[in-house]
């Protein structure tokens, strides 16, 4: 069923239909609240509050845009909102001046015989120490496909802050991911 009848059909009182959608975009949801919570419960309690708003508002979905769009929106401000509340992690300033310090041209020939699952691990734990916005744009944008215009909607951006912050977060992440590997490693996982 497309999401439309879902949303229908859960309106007209068959919460079938909203576990459906429920089921649908339920790791979606979890992915891009992971990025700022960061911890395992707190996202799953998050996740299951971005459902219980969206399904308390479903009335007010107007369908201009996909019901993915309006959800994740919902989602960046329940995470958004979480974020403000705690206190952030810290850095150690030393660990964030070290990514421009190239590594070892071996890690190229590394890199070759990183598994999928590896590599998958290195970008995870880049993820980790990027600053959650960034990491949830990126999360939106590459993860759940989402485009720079349902982006812009999700986070209220412009169109250009929304570039312009994706650019930076790419640029973040590849120094991470250089630092952790070497520079031409960092751009193989980085798709550069």
């Amino acid at each position: 069923m497309e999401d439309n009848d879902l949303i229908k059909g859960t309106l007209h009182g068959d919460d079938r239909c909203f576990a459906a959608l429920v089921d649908r975009y339920k790791n979606m949801v979890m992915a891009v609240v992971s990025r700022v919570v960061k911890n395992r419960e707190d996202a799953e309690d998050l996740t299951q509050d971005v459902f219980v708003k969206a399904y308390l508002s479903l009335g007010k979905f107007k369908g201009e845009s996909r019901f993915s769009t309006w959800l994740f929106r919902i989602a960046y401000n329940e995470a958004s909102s979480r974020y403000r509340q705690r206190k952030p992690d810290t850095v150690a300033v030393e660990d964030w001046m070290n990514f421009e310090q190239s590594v070892d041209a071996a890690c190229v020939g590394q890199m070759e015989h990183l598994s999928a699952r590896q590599r998958s691990q290195y970008v995870q734990q880049a993820m980790d120490r990027l600053d959650p916005r960034d990491a949830m744009l990126l999360t939106l944008f590459y993860l759940n496909e989402h485009s720079v215009a349902e982006i812009s909607d999700i986070c209220s951006m412009s169109l250009s802050n929304v570039k312009t912050c994706l650019s930076r977060a790419r640029v973040r992440m590849g120094k991470i991911l250089t630092g952790m590997l070497g520079p031409d490693a960092a751009s193989i996982l980085i798709g550069e």
